[in-house]
């Protein structure tokens, strides 16, 4: 007769392996033990099912398994055995939800227990002898998670002790089997964590090693272009020196002359700015005038300064700039040159048509101060990184390169660069550079 038991059983009696609350603690506390135990699951799983069938004390026979439930396999499958034969292992290696009676205690979530092999022994090894069978489902409250098997001695008749017994140790059990199972689950994201950092690693030095390698190629393109660069500008100063040209000739000439010194200009610029980032430009200080500056760079905007019909005011403290007016800062030439040109070409094309651009120069012992003014709001959504690389709005062909190479010329030269803009007030670029005698903190 198979039972399917929640309470103590109707016909409770008591026999000579009767169980002592002590020898029940002695049980439940080594599975708890062993739960502590640096066991992977399946050795925690052996040593269960041998402790639980070795005790004298219980009422169990020297044989028995456990169970899990595989959910891709959608199964229960034998995980630890003790004593099964090989054909009872075949036969019962794989069992099906609510197959046999230990699929029917993972179904009900029930303990049962049989008295003998009847109907519901669905699977029967051959030459396998009359036995009693309980088997106690392991579970949480949301899912199965296996079944433990035990055969009872014969004649034994379970009482309420025993059962509350097997409810202790499937609850210890389905504890044990969760942990493992977070700690598997641990290990599994740790070590894909690993796997992904030595990933990133691996990433990141292929990155630097292609970086280094894009930046050696253009240090030496940038530097094999000045030696033709050098012999153009030589050449047109070489012809220009001679007497019988006429004018349309000498202009033509003096043009490609400015050219080429401008194409050398921003080839030495760019290796300047790769040693920059790289912090190994040596920086050569000396008095440069910034109003001289200045003229060069509107000389050569003249023309886009003439289509965009934006007039550029330039005032030395709060007076108009006048013929002969000197402003010195501590710097170089062409590195001043290059942020200036690249800021006011800037406000000239964020500008439109009529609006009014500001160059203020302000000296601010020790440093020189110079204000760059436009009426156009910056775009808001690049405020916060208008001086980043590659940082850029609202131009078609913009490489968002100016504000930073800006930024880190003004910082090269001891100096700094910062700009607020709103709505109300337009856009004010201030660049603070030293002044000849002064020793910037």
């Amino acid at each position: 007769m198979t039972q399917t038991i929640e309470r103590a059983s109707a016909s409770e009696g008591s026999s000579e392996t009767t169980m002592t609350v002590q020898q029940i603690n002695v049980i439940i506390n080594r599975l708890l033990q062993l739960s502590l135990e640096p066991l992977s699951l399946s050795e925690y799983l052996d040593e269960v099912i041998y402790l639980l069938t070795a005790a004298p004390w219980l009422p169990i026979q020297n044989k028995g398994a456990i169970f899990l439930w595989d959910e891709q396999a959608g199964c229960l499958q034998v995980m630890a055995h003790v004593n099964l034969s090989p054909d009872h292992l075949a036969l019962c290696q794989n069992i099906d939800l609510g197959q046999c009676l230990c699929g029917l205690a993972a179904r009900s979530r029930k303990i049962i227990i049989s008295d003998g092999v009847d109907q519901q022994h669905q699977l029967h090894p051959l030459g396998l002898e009359e036995h009693r069978d309980c088997c106690i489902p392991l579970y949480t409250e949301d899912r199965i998670l296996g079944v433990l098997h035990l055969y009872p001695i014969p004649d034994h008749v379970f009482n309420e002790q025993d059962l509350t017994f097997f409810r202790a140790i499937s609850s210890t059990l389905a504890s044990a089997i969760i942990r493992f199972g977070q700690e598997e689950a641990l290990k599994s994201a740790k070590a894909k964590a690993e796997e992904d950092a030595r990933r990133l690693i691996l990433q990141h030095e292929e990155l630097l090693a292609a970086d280094r390698l894009r930046a050696s190629v253009e240090h030496i393109t940038r530097h094999d272009l000045k030696t033709p660069l050098a012999g153009i500008v030589s050449f047109a100063d070489m012809l220009l020196e001679q007497p019988d040209l006429d004018d349309t000739t000498r202009k033509g000439l003096a043009i490609i002359l400015e050219s080429g010194y401008r194409a050398l200009h921003m080839v030495n610029l760019s290796l300047y700015l790769f040693q920059m980032e790289q912090g190994t430009y040596q920086l050569n200080q000396e008095p440069i005038d910034m109003v001289s500056v200045i003229n060069k760079i509107l000389r050569e905007l003249a023309q886009q300064i003439e289509r965009a019909r934006t007039p550029i005011k330039i005032f030395l403290q709060d007076h108009p700039l006048e013929k002969g007016n000197r402003f010195f800062f501590l710097g170089e030439e062409l590195l001043a040159y290059s942020m200036m040109a690249n800021l006011i070409k800037n406000a000239v094309e964020a500008s439109k048509p009529g609006q009014t651009i500001t160059i203020r120069m302000l000296p601010t012992p020790p440093w020189a101060r110079i204000e760059i003014h436009n009426v156009q709001p910056v775009d808001p959504r690049i405020r916060d990184r208008f001086f980043e690389k590659f940082v850029t709005s609202g131009k078609k062909f913009g490489t968002g390169l100016g504000t930073y190479s800006a930024k880190l010329i003004a910082e090269t030269l001891k100096g700094s660069i910062t700009m607020v803009s709103s709505e109300t007030e337009g856009t004010t670029l201030t660049i603070v550079l030293p002044i000849p005698g002064s020793i910037p903190a």
